[in-house]
């Protein structure tokens, strides 16, 4: 009986620490997705992005391929080299930050922070280009509400802008005055039946007024300060096409300006040495804001830049 009560104790202080070692060794159950609640915020916020640029993105493509007419990137200044350089520098970016938060796993906080002063560094490059891209459209008229979009009206405002220069005898004795009247008149009979025929016979007094100067025409209408009347360039749906490009790509650009407001923010901390291998979840979550933010421009760069 003695040995039946020794094997039987045994045997329940043996369960007993099982239980005990099943207790210390078994992760923490958890109710829910197996992230941080600092991640599934990200991926909800950028759930919400996705649909906000989704929107965006879509009615760019609708307008533009559901009108007969679309100014070319060319028409609007849109060079393609900038383009694809700023392609590049974001890219690198992104590359840049997946190296930071590597360097920062393996405790080698200094190299961490070059590499987002990199990421910092090629942000602001991005934005210097983008905003060279706004001048120079801007300079050039090229901005919503500031595109002519038919001769007539191009017409009438060329007109008007060069008769204020004349004095009176000239206004009677000016050729460039007159053909653009002429024109002008033909316009208002309703010579021309479409607005095809109308930018035909616009593109042939430009081209007739800079041959009778000897300036360019493609940038005759551009405030160069050429003798003669100049016409200022005509771009059907050219209005359209400035709301949705300024729109699209001003959005981006404040995306942009609120990922560097993060990389700054952790340079800070490294100067105040505040950044450590516990930042690691903040530079995470920062490097997939920051590869959205790239892959949203990878769309826009063909969608804007080579198809127009």
């Amino acid at each position: 009986m003695a040995r039946i009560w020794s094997s039987l104790e045994r045997l329940l202080r043996e369960e007993a620490m099982t239980t005990h070692a099943a207790t210390i060794d078994a992760p923490p159950q958890h109710m829910g997705l197996p992230l941080s609640n600092g991640k599934l915020a990200m991926w909800l916020f950028l759930a919400t992005e996705i649909m906000f640029f989704s929107g965006l993105i879509g009615a760019y493509i609708v307008l533009r391929f559901g009108s007969p007419v679309w100014p070319r990137p060319h028409d609007m200044l849109v060079e393609e080299f900038l383009g694809a350089i700023n392609t590049f520098f974001l890219i690198c970016s992104s590359v840049s930050v997946v190296l930071a938060h590597a360097a920062l796993l393996r405790r080698k906080i200094g190299l961490a922070v070059l590499y987002i002063t990199i990421t910092l560094a090629l942000g602001g490059v991005f934005l210097l280009i983008k905003a060279h891209e706004y001048t120079h459209k801007w300079e050039h008229g090229i901005f919503p509400g500031g595109i002519f979009e038919s001769p007539d009206l191009a017409l009438k405002k060329a007109i008007a802008d060069y008769r204020s220069s004349l004095s009176l005898a000239d206004q009677k004795t000016d050729p460039d005055l007159a053909a653009a009247t002429a024109l002008a008149e033909r316009f208002a009979l309703q010579e021309f039946k479409s607005i095809q025929a109308q930018l035909e016979a616009y593109n042939k007094l430009g081209e007739d007024l800079a041959k009778r100067h000897g300036h360019d025409h493609d940038h005759a209408g551009h405030g160069h300060d050429a003798p003669g009347l100049h016409l200022p360039p005509v771009h059907p749906n050219g209005n359209l096409w400035a709301s949705l490009y300024f729109t699209i790509t001003g959005f981006h650009a404040l995306h942009v300006v609120g990922g560097m407001v993060m990389f700054a923010i952790m340079l800070i901390r490294a100067g105040l040495g505040l950044f450590t291998i516990e930042s690691v979840a903040f530079v995470e979550y920062a490097g997939l804001y920051w590869h959205f933010v790239d892959i949203v421009w990878i769309f826009l760069f063909p969608l804007i830049y080579l198809v127009g």
